[in-house]
This record gives structure tokens, sequence and C-alpha cells, in this order.
């Protein structure tokens, strides 16, 4: 089995993973809506996506180093489609809520099993690269997902309320094609993970839980990133009901904000070779903060010029601080490394829309748009200079696998 095997069933399972997910999401919210739920209720339920995953990320990371991040992915779409299930079957403003966070625990769990794949299977210096593909493929699902869910949400629609029923029959019947996908990383899984155990035997216990400089940083951006696009999908169809934009509309203007975060996720190595990793990061978070400024007094057209601009600031940090995290951790703690990561992301997707919520609600959508910019611009200051970003020298214990 080639390397070109492993990472294109990876980047297939990422895709339909993020498609399922990235429909989800917009179903939810109309769903939300339909049941009475203000500003302030959407951002508890964004919230409830990332609450359980807040305690779970780093026990499924440092797991994801000792059983490999295969089997992880399986059970994470398992979730996925049980808490697409459970919003189908289970009425109530709850209800929703713990479905989605039974959704975002399933999300974290593939997520990091992929992560996990990549990391171990990447020589050092092509962490990047590797990262911007895979990361690519899941903003190749998020271009996918929102018009083909919304598409289909019109199907039996009343007026201008979508049939969030069949829109999310469909986003379950993806996490269940992205389990066929994932025959292949279960194979190839097992050779990455014996090659991580032969490496622990020359490692140390006190160098798996050794330090990592500068990974605060990391975590502080990633999470502002992610925080943001959380709130973007759920603000964003709110936005469409107070300004009669439609539910169609709101999935192409996402699929456009997806489109953009793929072509920029293509050749981010070269681009990090070129500029640096500290200001890609730095502009494309301004980027976003002027994005987000202008989004809630913009038509339809002006709103895609905003997706535009938007696509940029959540497709480049995430590879980025991706790579990042792994180049200041040691071999045999990427997992674990990653896991903090994504505790961090859940983090700032639990707190950072519940206070946005609830400080800017009473200025309405813009007022939340508004603060989440402020958020942007602020954590660009925590970037630090381009040497702190690469990681400090480290001896890579862990030698490239070279599947079976």
């Amino acid at each position: 089995m080639t390397r070109s095997v492993l990472n294109a069933a990876l980047n297939a399972q990422s895709a339909l993973l993020q498609a399922a997910i990235s429909g989800i999401r917009i179903m939810i919210v109309y769903r939300a809506i339909a049941s009475g739920a203000d500003p302030a209720f959407l951002g508890v339920l964004v919230a409830s996506f990332s609450l359980p995953a807040l305690f779970a990320a780093l026990p499924i990371g440092q797991l994801s180093d000792r059983i490999g991040g295969a089997p992880l992915g399986v059970a994470g779409l398992v979730l996925i489609a049980a808490g697409g299930v459970g919003m189908l079957r289970l009425d109530g403003l709850l209800a929703l809520a713990i479905s989605s966070a039974v959704v975002g625990l399933g999300q974290v769990s593939t997520v990091v099993g992929q992560q996990s794949i990549v990391a171990h299977a990447s020589a050092r210096n092509g962490a990047d690269g590797a990262f911007g593909n895979l990361s690519a493929a899941a903003s190749i699902g998020q271009l996918i997902g929102p018009p083909l869910i919304t598409t289909i949400a019109t199907i039996g629609a009343r007026g201008e309320t979508p049939n969030t029923n069949a829109g999310l029959l469909a986003c379950v019947l993806l996490a269940a094609v992205a389990l066929g996908a994932s025959l292949v990383p279960l194979r190839n899984d097992r050779a990455l993970t014996l090659a991580r155990r032969e490496a622990a035997l020359g490692v140390s216990s006190s160098t798996v839980h050794e330090p990592m400089p500068g990974l605060w940083r990391a975590l502080v951006v990633s999470g502002a990133v992610l925080a943001t696009s959380d709130i973007v999908y759920a603000y964003l169809p709110l936005w469409a009901v107070e300004n009669s934009v439609g539910v169609t509309a709101v999935g192409w203007l996402l699929a456009l904000r997806a489109a953009v975060s793929v072509v920029s996720r293509f050749g981010l190595e070269r681009l990090v070779t070129r500029f640096g990793r500290s200001i890609l990061l730095v502009l494309a978070m301004l980027i976003g903060a002027v994005a987000l400024v202008v989004l809630p007094s913009s038509g339809l057209v002006a709103a895609a010029c905003v997706m535009v601009g938007l696509g940029i600031t959540l497709g480049l940090p995430q590879p980025l601080t991706m790579a990042w995290v792994v180049n200041i951790a040691a071999p045999a703690s990427r997992g674990r490394a990653l896991g903090l990561r994504l505790t961090a992301n859940r983090l700032a997707q639990v707190t950072v829309p519940v206070g946005v919520g609830l400080v800017a609600a009473p200025l309405g959508t813009a007022g939340v748009f508004w603060a989440t910019a402020a958020l942007l611009a602020v954590a660009t200051a925590v970037v630090p200079r381009r040497e702190s970003t690469e990681g400090p020298p480290r001896r890579d214990t862990e030698a490239p696998v070279t599947p079976e």
C-alpha cells in the first residue's frame, strides 16, 4: 500500500466528514430558530457542540499515541451519525443541544485520529504541506456540504423555512459513506502504530511530557480562529433571516468561503518557505477582522466579498498551527500535543460564542460580528517572531514509515 493511497483515503474521509458537519451545523441553527431560539441561545448551542470535546480532546490525543488514529476516526463517525439521528428523532432546544454535543464529540475524535496519522506519517519538514493537504480536503467538504444540504433542505420546504429533516438525513448518510473511507487508514495505521511504539522505546517518559516552548501562543491563535468559524456558521443564518436572504444563498455563501480556504491551503509549504508562518498568520487574521466588521451592513453581493476574506482567515491559520504544534512536540507525544491544541480550540469554542452572545447580543447580529472581529485583532498580538513558530531544534527519533 503506497503513501498516496493512505493520503487519498484520509482526504476523502476528511471531505465527507466536513460536508456532514457543516450541513448539520446549518440545519441545527434553522431548527433552533424555528423553535424560538434567540441570539443568546444560539451562542449556547454553538458551545454545546464543543463542550464535551473540551474535556475529551487531550485523553483522545493520548489514546491515539497508543492505539493509532484510525480506530478513533471510526468511533467519531459513528457518534456523528448518532447525533444526527438524535436531532431527527428528538424535539426541543435541550435535545438539540445534547445531540449537538454528541456530534461535537464525534468530530474531535475523528479529527484527532486523522491529524495523528498525518503527524506520524509525515517527515518533520513536510508537516506544513501534509497538514495543508488534509485541511484543503476538509475545506472541500465545507465547500460541498452547505450548498448540497441547503438545496436538499428546499425539498418539501414551507415558504422560507427549510426542511431540516431532509437536510439532517443527508448529513447522516454522508457520515455513513465516510465510514467506508476508513478501511484504508485502519489497515495502514497498524504500521504507523508499530513505528510509534518502537520510537517510544528510546524516549524517556520525561521526554514525552517535556515542556513545549511557545505552545500557548499556537493554542491562542488556533482557538480564536476556530471560535470565529463557529460564530460565522451560527450567526450567518440569523443575518440571512434579518436581511431576507434565502437558505440556499446561505449555503452558497459558506461554499464560497470554503472554496477560498481550499485555494489558500494548496501550495502552503511554498508560502511558508517564502514568507514564514508568522506573517501569514497575522495577515490572515487581520483580513478576517476587517471582513467581520463589514458583514453586518453588507448586502448579498458584498457578503460574497466578505466570504472571500473569511476564506483566507479560516483557511491558512489551522494547518499552520497544526504544523507549529507538531514541530515543537517530541515525536512520541505528537498525539498529546494535537489533543492539547484541540482542547484549547474547544475551550475557545465553548467560552467565546457564549461570551460574545451575552455581551454583544443587545447590539444584535452586528454586535456579535464586531466583537468577534475585535477578538481576531487582539489574537494577532500573541503571534511571535518567525523563529518561535518554527519550533526549537529537535532530533526526530521517529523515522518516516513506509506503509505496507
